[in-house]
């Protein structure tokens, strides 16, 4: 999988990696995880899926679904920035740590920059808490709300 989505989408949205759900049903963000990711682009950003783009960091599935080796990512990042500069998004939205550490920002001010518009080229990088993350830590999706709401901010 490489991509889905209006390729003139003002907004990006990129995983860091294939699920192993993903893979079974070989379609993008499916299962538990991807029915609150469209909640949040359908209800929170009052955007159609039809209207946003998707793409994974890491473009094959890491072995036995594990975290990508840095050599992985490392490998698909040319591909990914290609896309990024194809499609030419206002916003790319980083889903979870992961995904934030791939496009070359690292992992360790994740928590700290979450939710806020970073400069990245042409656009803003926004990181935010990736749907699996607030499917086992309810507690943060009020956080992740007021994410959407700033992402929400921009687009309009």
């Amino acid at each position: 999988m490489s991509g889905y989505g209006n390729t003139n989408a003002s907004i990006m949205f990129v995983d860091a990696f294939v699920s192993a759900a993903e893979d079974e049903a070989n379609t993008y963000y499916s299962g538990r995880s991807g029915a609150m990711l469209r909640d949040m682009i359908e209800k929170v950003l009052e955007l159609s899926i039809d209207e946003v783009y998707m793409t994974h960091a890491v473009k094959c599935k890491p072995f036995g679904f594990q975290t990508p080796s840095s050599s992985e990512c490392n490998s698909c990042y040319p591909y990914l920035s290609r896309q990024i500069e194809m499609i030419a998004p206002d916003i790319i939205v980083a889903l979870g740590q992961d995904a934030y550490s791939i496009l070359g920002n690292g992992a360790d001010d994740f928590d700290t920059l979450r939710g806020q518009l970073i400069p990245y080229g042409n656009a803003f990088l926004v990181p935010v808490y990736h749907p699996t993350f607030l499917l086992r830590n309810p507690s943060y999706k009020k956080e992740a709300m007021r994410d959407l709401q700033t992402i929400k901010g921009v687009l309009k």
